[in-house]
């Protein structure tokens, strides 16, 4: 008889919150659970265990009316702009697919406001005639972004939105989120592991190891005073301009896989700290505060 295989757990006890406009980053190396984090939110995806809620609701037991409202109010802009527009739909169809379905607009009110949507993202409203293959990397997002804003949602998903484009590029989408976040009160949940990019945009910062978040604080706090051994390795990692400054933390071997993880610490077969302790191959840390808001799970720190 066959042995059933153990269940993998993508995402392990994972607990964050996010206020209103401001940005939560989850940072990680890819596998890490990330964008699983994110499709639960979107509902694309059921936790087996555990709740997330939106303005104290469980999200997993609204229905009808309350659910459709949810919907609504979180949306997402996702990594690749080239897959994520339908190359069969003009712009005026794709912004406008959310405003029919939901909404019920149509006629002029419907292109009346796809057209201000678009000059929101800082694109022509001619635009609107016009297929996705008609427009650079940028101007697709900028068109994805206009999609994500046309239910008036508090919430949108930023799933890796720049990393397809050049790096010109990837500035003038920054700042426009950035301005529509401050023009709209948005609240931003940015899935990266790119750390320049969650410099510049996030508040609160989730740093993530095969399922795990291994430490949680403050843009700020992050960038100024990371504890955690594999946090300081992805800090390490940014290039720096100038080559006389030397190298922090860094580690060797690959990423633990998410179907047999390490017992104990997760990290400890990569960490610097570990030193054969046996608290660290056998216990999984708890999380500590170290300082108000700034909280690690780690043995060692």
């Amino acid at each position: 008889m066959q042995r059933k295989a153990p269940p993998i757990r993508a995402v392990d006890g994972v607990t964050f919150s996010i206020n209103e406009g401001e940005t939560f980053a989850l940072v990680g190396e890819s596998g890490c659970g990330k964008t699983t984090v994110s499709k639960m939110i979107l509902l694309l995806e059921r936790p087996t265990r555990g709740v997330i809620r939106f303005r104290g609701r469980d999200v997993h037991t609204l229905k009808g009316r309350e659910l459709r409202g949810y919907k609504r109010s979180v949306q997402a802009v996702f990594q690749d702009p080239y897959s994520s527009l339908d190359p069969r739909m003009q712009v005026l169809d794709i912004i406008g697919e959310p405003l029919q379905v939901h909404l019920g607009m149509s006629g002029r009110s419907l292109r009346t406001r796809v057209a201000e949507l678009l000059q929101s993202v800082g694109l022509s409203p001619e635009a609107g005639t016009n297929f996705p293959h008609q427009f650079s990397g940028g101007q697709r997002q900028r068109v994805a972004i206009a999609r994500s804003l046309a239910l008036q949602p508090q919430l949108i998903v930023l799933d890796e939105p720049v990393s397809g484009l050049d790096v010109s590029i990837r500035a003038q989408i920054l700042n426009l989120l950035g301005e529509l976040q401050q023009n709209l009160g948005l609240s931003y949940l940015l899935i990266s592991h790119d750390l320049a990019i969650v410099e510049h945009m996030s508040s609160m910062v989730g740093v993530m190891y095969v399922g795990k978040m291994v430490e949680l604080t403050t843009k700020d706090e992050l960038y100024r005073g990371s504890l955690h051994p594999y946090t300081l390795a992805l800090m390490a990692s940014v290039p720096q301009p100038d080559p006389d400054i030397p190298m922090g933390t860094t580690i060797s071997g690959e990423v633990a896989s998410p179907i047999n993880p390490p017992s104990g610490c997760r990290f400890h077969p990569r960490c610097p700290l570990y030193g054969d302790s046996d608290i660290c191959r056998d216990q999984e840390p708890d999380w500590r505060e170290v300082k108000t808001g700034h909280l690690v799970a780690c043995h060692k720190v």
